[in-house]
C-alpha cells in the first residue's frame, strides 16, 4: 500500500509533467497528467488523514472519499469546495485520455489551474502539524 508521502510525490511529478506538456500540440497529455496529479493528491490526503484511499474507478467515490476523510478535521470546511474542484477535473478525465477530440486550450489551462490549486492544498493538509 502506498504511503501519503509517495502519493504526494506522485502528485508533484504529474504536475511537473503537465506543465512541461502544456502546449497546443500536447494539451490532452498535459490535461491527463494534471488529472492524475489531482487523483494522487486526493489519495495523499485520504492516506494522511487515515481514511482509506479510493480504490475503484468511480470518480464520485474519489470525491466522496475526500469529504469523508476531512470530516471532523480542521479541513472539513474546505473539503466541499475542494471536492468540487476535484470533480471538475475528473469530468474531463475520459475525454483527455480517450476522447476523439483535442481539448481546447482554455479547457487545458483551466484544468491545469484547478489541479495546481488542488495539489497545493494537499501539500498544506499533509504538512499540518495536527490532524484536527
Amino acid at each position: 500500500m502506498p504511503t501519503w508521502q509517495a502519493r504526494l510525490r506522485d502528485a508533484r511529478g504529474f504536475r511537473e509533467v503537465a506543465n512541461v506538456a502544456a502546449d497546443p500540440e500536447h494539451g490532452n497529455q498535459a490535461a491527463s497528467n494534471a488529472i492524475l496529479g489531482a487523483i494522487a493528491a486526493n489519495d495523499a490526503i485520504c492516506l494522511y488523514l487515515r481514511h482509506p484511499q479510493p480504490s475503484g474507478e468511480s470518480h464520485a467515490e474519489a470525491v466522496n472519499a475526500l469529504v469523508e476523510a476531512c470530516r471532523g478535521t480542521r479541513w472539513e470546511a474546505q473539503a466541499a469546495p475542494k471536492a468540487q474542484q476535484l470533480a471538475a477535473a475528473l469530468r474531463l478525465k475520459t475525454e483527455a485520455q480517450y476522447g476523439s477530440r483535442r481539448l481546447k486550450a482554455s479547457e487545458v489551462a483551466r484544468l491545469l489551474r484547478q489541479a495546481e490549486r488542488f495539489i497545493d492544498w494537499a501539500e498544506q493538509v499533509c504538512a499540518a502539524d495536527t490532524r484536527t
